[in-house]
């Protein structure tokens, strides 16, 4: 049997193709910037939503195309917000793609699920609209959180000013409340692999050179004091950057930062396995949500 997963993102759009246990080649990836604007207006654009669509279905046919038993489609934060979010829905459905809203809890117990390899930790997905928090081990989870804080809301509301930024995370990280103790903190989602990336300059982009990759905080204060130095139109020019995440890899880093501070971790293990195949174990049965 063969699987197609895609994951509706706050800031990108991903395909994943597997066997059930193991992804079939790379994952696909688009950015999008679905929630553009939502953090104003509680909607998602028009614009948003012409740039994303196109790119849903493309994935949708690829896996169909790729021998894919079924195609599992599910959302997250800025779809679950969206007071609009019925007319993104119903225009896919239009198309026969039927999309999954996840709740907040259970992206960060897929998130979890996917990312896990062993002992207690603290698997963090930083997205475009929310950041979950997921601590647990091979037990199951003790805590789980999902917080509106995410790289593109931030850039909304903050720009790149980071005693804005500063204030507004820090109000925010409140929201997390008591978070228990844990050794290794991960990293899941694009904001921490890009970073990885640059530090490597890492080009083209390897997700086997960036599985497990450790980056410590200092080294990452340096990158986003830097990359934020440089005009937006440059950062194309670092190598390792992501031509279509320049515009928020600082809001990004700034966020990463103080959830570092915040966990009090001075480094991160990245994952390339994450809530796409949590979602996947969750739709065979292989993880109780």
């Amino acid at each position: 049997m063969k699987y197609g997963v895609i994951d509706i993102g706050s800031n990108s759009i991903r395909l994943l193709v597997s066997d059930g246990e193991k992804a079939l080649h790379d994952k696909d990836v688009e950015v999008t910037q679905l929630s553009e604007g939502l953090a104003i207006t509680n909607k998602l654009c028009e614009a948003a939503m012409q740039r994303t669509i196109p790119v849903i279905e493309k994935f949708y046919n690829k896996a169909k195309q790729e021998g894919a038993n079924e195609v599992f489609v599910f959302a997250t934060e800025c779809v679950r917000k969206a007071e609009n979010r019925d007319v993104l829905l119903n225009r896919l459905k239009e198309k026969g793609i039927i999309v999954d809203v996840i709740p907040k809890e259970m992206e960060a117990h897929i998130g979890f699920g996917g990312a896990y390899f062993g002992g207690k930790v603290c698997v963090m997905d930083i997205g475009g609209a929310s950041t979950e928090l997921a601590v647990g081990d091979e037990n199951g989870l003790q805590y789980k959180c999902s917080v509106d804080i995410g790289i593109v809301r931030l850039k909304d509301l903050c720009g790149e000013n980071p005693e804005k930024l500063r204030e507004w995370i820090d109000e925010k990280q409140k929201e997390y409340g008591t978070v228990p103790e844990f050794g290794d903190l991960i990293a899941i989602g694009g904001t921490a692999s890009s970073f990885a990336a640059i530090k490597l300059g890492l080009v083209p982009y390897d997700p086997k050179v960036i599985d497990y990759y450790k980056l410590y905080y200092k080294d990452l204060k340096e990158i986003v004091e830097y990359v934020h130095s440089v005009k937006i139109e440059d950062r194309k020019n670092i190598k390792g950057m992501s031509p279509k995440r320049t515009d928020v890899i600082v809001c990004g880093g700034y966020l990463l930062l103080q959830m570092m501070e915040m966990l009090n971790k001075d480094y991160l293990i990245i994952r390339e396995s994450d809530n796409q195949e949590g979602y996947l174990k969750y739709k065979l049965g292989k993880l109780k949500v």
